[in-house]
C-alpha cells in the first residue's frame, strides 16, 4: 500500500515560506543603521594623501570649519605640495596657514561639472582663473586629479598642484 506524503510536503512548504517571510520582515532598515558620509575634516584626517593639508588645517585651527560649513575644498594632495617643492607643511607658518586654507575654499557647494570658465572668488582674498576646455577644468593652472569626493558638507576636488604661492 502507498503512503500519502502529500501532507508532509505542504508542511515543509509552509515552514519554508514562514521562515522566508520572517527573515524579510526582520530585515527592515533603521535610520541608525545607515552609514552617513563623513565631514571634510574626517576625510582629510583619515587619508594619508592629505597629511600635509591636515597639519596645516590643525595649525590654523580650522578643523571645525571644515566639519560644519557647506563648501567646496580645492585640496592639494601631498604630491601637489611636493610638485611645488614644499616637502614639509612647516614651510607654511602658523600665521599663513589660515589664509592658505581660505584661498583653497569656495563658499558654495559645487560639483566638478558645475564650474564655468571665468573668475571665481575663494573664501580668502584670492580670485581664481577658471579655465574650461572640453571637460577639463583648471584653477590657476592646477588640474583636478580626483573629482567630487563627496562629504556631508560639500565636495573635495583634489588638485594636482598648489595654485597659491606660499606667502
Amino acid at each position: 500500500m502507498k503512503k500519502n506524503r502529500f501532507g508532509g510536503r505542504w508542511a515543509a512548504f509552509f515552514l519554508a515560506a514562514g521562515l522566508f517571510s520572517t527573515i524579510l520582515i526582520s530585515c527592515k532598515e533603521d535610520s541608525n543603521d545607515v552609514v552617513k558620509r563623513k565631514a571634510m575634516t574626517d576625510v582629510i584626517s583619515e587619508n594619508p594623501e592629505f597629511s600635509m593639508l591636515k597639519d596645516i588645517m590643525e595649525r590654523a585651527g580650522q578643523s571645525d570649519a571644515f566639519r560644519s560649513q557647506n563648501q567646496t575644498l580645492l585640496a592639494p594632495s601631498n604630491a601637489a605640495f611636493n610638485k611645488a617643492k614644499i616637502f614639509s607643511s612647516k614651510l607654511i607658518t602658523d600665521t599663513e596657514a589660515k589664509a592658505f586654507l581660505n584661498n583653497h575654499v569656495i563658499k558654495s557647494v559645487k560639483k566638478y561639472g558645475e564650474f564655468d570658465a571665468g573668475t571665481l572668488e575663494t573664501a580668502g582674498t584670492l580670485k581664481l582663473n577658471v579655465a574650461k576646455k572640453d571637460t577639463v577644468v583648471t584653477f590657476n593652472g592646477a588640474k583636478i586629479n580626483r573629482k567630487d569626493v563627496e562629504t556631508n558638507n560639500g565636495y573635495i576636488q583634489v588638485l594636482d598642484s598648489v595654485y597659491v604661492k606660499v606667502l
